[in-house]
């Protein structure tokens, strides 16, 4: 059987699932999205579809019209098709996506996100899926909720993180080297602030309270903003916004890695995830398997965690925030080995790889 992933190649979860399908013998190929990028499983890149979509590019209304008709062109090649957030788009290419067994995956926030008249547009694509996977039962509860129907083939299927493995490789390395080793003070507490430079990160309004800590305490502690990806003009303005502050901060930009991914979760001390929707945020994750204590916002469907016992802290307003961290960093000896039990049974990829393979199955 001949797959296809259809969602990021610039992100981690579908590069990551490509690749633990084809180490367990699958031939998976995985589909740029946004710019129509094809690699194999071999990983090498076909950009011949690209080449062709880019002159469209440039055509806003009509741009996504010649993005599926492209995609239909490239389906004619695959038995299974792994649509990576549903959108109603895919409506232009049923007559194509019917001939073929297509899974939807939702991350969360895409599914949270979308307006009631875009879910009700993408009832077409969910009526041929043959399966409708969700990283955790909160997010398919309210998709079920909404749709009531499609039960029967809704699954949960996790992501596993790639970068747990990282951060164990690195677990016992001197945290002075790995600061240094990214500009890091080694003598601050280091808070890092979000994970993207998404407006949903809600980052001014974060930073809108720490200015408010009492000075002598901000001394005390750097804070990190990785801004690796997402919104380039968000960042910029929260960029501004730091730069009339007096907080001692370091913005990443460049996109991190393996390791150096697994080192900004190992050189932090608390995370901070005030995000406005999420499901089941990998990178919060990251950050609780490296030993962080995070605080993140009540109204976050984190459930799961919360069955599982992780040790972690909510607040039920970004208002709280200062007070929270105030307290947080006052806790001393705080035994966080069960956050990374739990972590690494929940989202290693060695625990979730038979879901996605059973899912298409189906």
């Amino acid at each position: 059987m001949k797959i296809l992933i259809i969602g990021n190649s610039k992100g981690v979860f579908a590069k990551e699932l490509q690749s633990q399908l084809v180490n367990k013998g699958r031939d998976v190929y995985l589909l740029d999205f946004a710019y129509l990028e094809l690699y194999n499983s071999r990983y090498e890149l076909n950009d011949r579809y690209a080449k062709k979509f880019a002159a469209y590019q440039r055509i806003p209304k009509l741009r996504m019209f010649f993005r599926m008709w492209f995609i239909a062109d490239i389906l004619k090649d695959f038995d299974l098709v792994n649509i990576h957030v549903g959108r109603w788009y895919y409506s232009f290419i049923l007559h194509t996506l019917k001939k073929k067994k297509v899974v939807v995956s939702f991350y969360g926030s895409d599914f949270y996100r979308a307006t009631n008249f875009s879910k009700k547009l993408l009832l077409p694509l969910l009526k041929i899926a043959k399966t409708i996977t969700f990283t955790n039962p909160l997010t398919k509860k309210s998709f079920l909720g909404y749709y009531e129907d499609f039960h029967y083939k809704s699954h949960i299927c996790r992501f596993g993180l790639g970068t747990l493995d990282y951060i164990d490789k690195h677990r016992d390395k001197d945290i002075a080297k790995i600061k240094n080793h990214l500009g890091y003070s080694t003598t601050k507490k280091i808070v890092t602030c979000g994970y993207n430079a998404t407006k949903a990160q809600q980052h001014q309004k974060i930073i809108e309270q720490l200015i408010r800590l009492p000075k002598d305490f901000l001394q005390t502690i750097q804070f990190i903003f990785p801004m690796t990806y997402g919104d380039n003009q968000n960042r910029d303005r929260v960029e501004s916004m730091l730069a009339k502050s007096d907080l001692d901060y370091i913005v990443l930009r460049d996109f991190l890695y393996d390791d150096d991914n697994a080192y900004i979760k190992l050189a932090s001390d608390v995370m901070i995830n005030m995000l406005e929707t999420d499901s089941f945020s990998g990178s919060m994750q990251e950050f609780l398997y490296a030993k962080n204590r995070v605080i993140t916002g009540s109204w976050l469907p984190y459930e799961v965690f919360d069955v599982e016992g992780i040790i972690y802290d909510k607040i039920d307003s970004i208002d709280n925030l200062g007070e929270k961290l105030q307290e947080v960093l006052k806790r001393q000896n705080v035994n966080l080995q069960k956050n990374v039990d739990v972590i690494y049974s929940l989202s290693s990829w060695k625990n979730n790889i038979s879901n996605w393979i059973e899912a298409y199955a189906n």
